[in-house]
This record gives structure tokens, sequence and C-alpha cells, in this order.
């Protein structure tokens, strides 16, 4: 499924949610509970296109894409004029990430007490 495939199967779906009704007359509070009903349901896989020197980033509520600069080769991220909050948030990510799925390094250094567990259990 590509993205213009996907707006028109989540408006459906809120318009069936919806009692068929215009999508004018359905409110945003509305559209937004059914589309994430339907977010849930449907994953996007795909949301992210990364190229060498920029990423875009689908968002599947609003239909629209975003374009981030790239620093080539690592995962951070930042949009034109906003180079410090988006390598912030980027890092932020990449630590949460790490902390989901560790490395076999990390896990062996956790193993002998060398490091602290990535994960609370």
């Amino acid at each position: 499924m590509d993205f213009k495939e996907d707006q028109m199967a989540i408006e459906a779906y809120v318009r069936m949610r919806s009692g068929w009704r215009d999508v004018d007359g359905i409110s945003d509070e509305e559209y937004i509970e059914y589309a994430f009903e339907y977010m849930e349901e449907h994953p996007f896989e795909s949301w992210l296109v990364i190229k060498s020197f920029e990423a875009l980033i689908y968002d599947r509520v609003s239909g629209e894409f975003s374009v981030w600069r790239k620093l080539p080769g690592v995962h951070i991220y930042w949009q034109p004029g906003a180079f410090w909050s988006g390598v912030r948030a980027s890092w932020d990510g990449n630590r949460e990430s790490r902390r989901e799925n560790p490395s076999r390094l990390r896990l062996l250094g956790e193993y002998f007490g060398l490091v602290e567990p990535a994960k609370e259990n």
C-alpha cells in the first residue's frame, strides 16, 4: 500500500465509523480518534524514507510529508531552522532504541556487571 492509498483507507474508515458523514461534518477530535483506531489495526511499516542527506517522514493522520536533514551514516535528523532541538530528539530516540534492543556486547557487559542494565524489568 502506498501513501495515497493509506490516506484514502483512513478517510474511508473514519467516515464508516462516523456513520458515513461527510468529512466536513466530522469534528477534529472524532477524526483523530477513529484515525488512530485504524492505525492501530493496520500498521504502516514504511512511514520513513531515508536518503543520504535527508529523510522524508509521512504523517498518517494529516497525510503530509515533512523533510528532515540528515547526517550521512548516523541517525541524527533535524528540520531546517531547528538543528539543536532535532539533534537532541534524535539522540534521545537513539538512546531509547538502544535500551529496547541492546547489542550483544552490551548484554555481555551487563552479564559480567561491567555496565548497568539497559532495561529495567
